[in-house]
C-alpha cells in the first residue's frame, strides 16, 4: 500500500563535485538548501543570495545582471538608496538586512559583499535560481519611479504599484539574460526551482495562476537552453509530501522536515558518488568540531581533542589542504 506518490527526479541533471562551485540566488528556499549546501562545501565554493533573499523574476533577474563578466554596471546602482524615515539608508534592490545610518556606510557595505559576491560567480560551476512569485512592485513616484522594488522595506503602500508580469515580458527579459550569461561563461549550469511557499495573500486561485506562470517560464528556458536544468522542489512538496504536517505552523512556509526532505531528493539528484562521501565525512567532522564541552578540563575531553585532531589531519590527507575551509 502506497501513501504518498513519489516525484520522478529529472533525467537531465547537474554533476555537484568536492571541487564545484555554487551559488544559490532567490526566495527563502535558496536559504534554506543553500545553508545545506554551505555544510557540504567550502566556505569560499559556496555564495547565498548576496543581495538578501528575493522573489520576483525580474529583481532577481536584475541581481544578476551585475555580475556578468562584462557588465558595464557597478558593483550595485546608485540609483536604489534611499534613506528611511528612521533615519537608516537602505537600497531597493537589497533585503531588509541591508541597512546603514548613513549613505557611504551602506555603500561600502554593497560593495563589500559585491566584490566577494563577483569573486565566486566569476568561477561559477552551478547557479540555482529560486523563483517565487510573478507579482512584482513598481515605485509610482518621486527619483525612483517606475524601479522595481525587490523589497518594499516597510514602506507605505502607496508608493508601489503591484503588477502581475505578463507572460512575453518574463520570456524575453529571462531568454536575452540567458543567451548572454551561457554565452559568456561556457561552462555554467542554471538549474530552476519554484518556492513551494503559498501566497495565501492572492487567494489560493491566484496563487496556483503565480505558480503556473513560473513553471511555464522555466519549462519553456529548459527546453531552450541545453545548459538549463529544473528541480522539482515545488512539485516534491505540493505533491510527493502533500500534507500539512510538513508545513510550519502558518501553513504556508515548508517545515523542516519538508526541506531535510527535499535536500535527500536534491542529493540523490545531483551528487556525484564521491561529493556524497565527502559531504557526509565533512558535515560529520563539522559537527565535531562545533562540539562545546560543558567541562574542558577533563581527560575525556583532552582525548576527544586528540581523536578530532586526527580525523582532521586523516580528512584533509584525502580530500586536501582546503577541504574543511569554513
Amino acid at each position: 500500500m502506497k501513501f504518498s506518490t513519489p516525484v520522478d527526479l529529472p533525467e537531465k541533471t547537474v554533476q555537484i563535485t568536492p571541487h564545484s562551485r555554487v551559488m544559490f540566488i532567490g526566495s527563502c528556499f535558496a536559504d534554506h538548501i543553500g545553508g545545506r549546501m554551505s555544510d557540504c562545501l567550502p566556505q569560499d565554493q559556496v555564495c547565498i543570495n548576496p543581495h538578501g533573499t528575493l522573489y520576483n523574476p525580474v529583481s532577481i533577474r536584475n541581481t544578476l545582471v551585475t555580475y556578468l563578466p562584462d557588465t558595464i554596471d557597478p558593483p550595485y546602482s546608485r540609483k536604489g538608496l534611499f534613506e528611511t524615515s528612521d533615519g537608516q539608508w537602505r537600497h531597493w534592490d537589497y533585503s531588509t538586512k541591508f541597512s546603514a545610518p548613513t549613505q557611504q556606510a551602506l555603500e561600502a557595505e554593497l560593495t563589500q559583499g559585491w566584490e566577494r559576491a563577483n569573486a565566486l560567480f566569476s568561477q561559477l560551476d552551478v547557479l540555482f535560481i529560486t523563483l517565487s512569485t510573478d507579482h512584482v512592485y513598481w515605485i509610482t513616484d518621486g527619483p525612483y519611479k517606475d524601479y522595481c522594488a525587490a523589497n518594499c522595506h516597510k514602506q507605505p503602500a502607496s508608493m508601489f504599484k503591484e503588477e502581475v508580469l505578463p507572460w512575453r515580458d518574463l520570456e524575453s527579459w529571462w531568454h536575452y539574460f540567458l543567451s548572454h550569461l551561457l554565452q559568456v561563461m561556457p561552462h555554467l549550469r542554471v538549474v530552476f526551482t519554484i518556492s513551494p511557499y503559498r501566497y495565501a495573500k492572492y487567494g489560493m486561485h491566484g496563487n496556483a495562476l503565480s505558480k503556473a506562470q513560473l513553471l511555464l517560464l522555466t519549462d519553456h528556458l529548459c527546453r531552450e537552453f541545453e545548459r538549463a536544468y529544473y528541480f522539482p522542489a515545488y512539485e516534491i512538496v505540493t505533491d510527493e509530501l502533500r500534507d500539512y504536517r510538513f508545513y510550519a505552523p502558518d501553513m504556508l512556509h515548508p517545515s523542516e522536515q519538508a526541506i531535510d526532505y527535499v535536500w535527500e531528493r536534491f542529493t540523490e539528484w545531483a551528487f556525484t558518488p564521491v561529493m556524497h562521501d565527502y559531504a557526509r565525512e565533512r558535515t560529520a567532522l563539522l559537527r565535531a568540531m562545533a562540539h562545546r564541552p560543558i567541562n574542558p578540563d577533563t581527560e575525556a575531553h583532552r582525548k576527544f581533542l586528540q581523536k578530532l585532531d586526527m580525523r582532521k589531519q586523516a580528512f584533509r590527507q584525502k580530500w586536501g589542504t582546503d577541504a574543511l575551509i569554513g
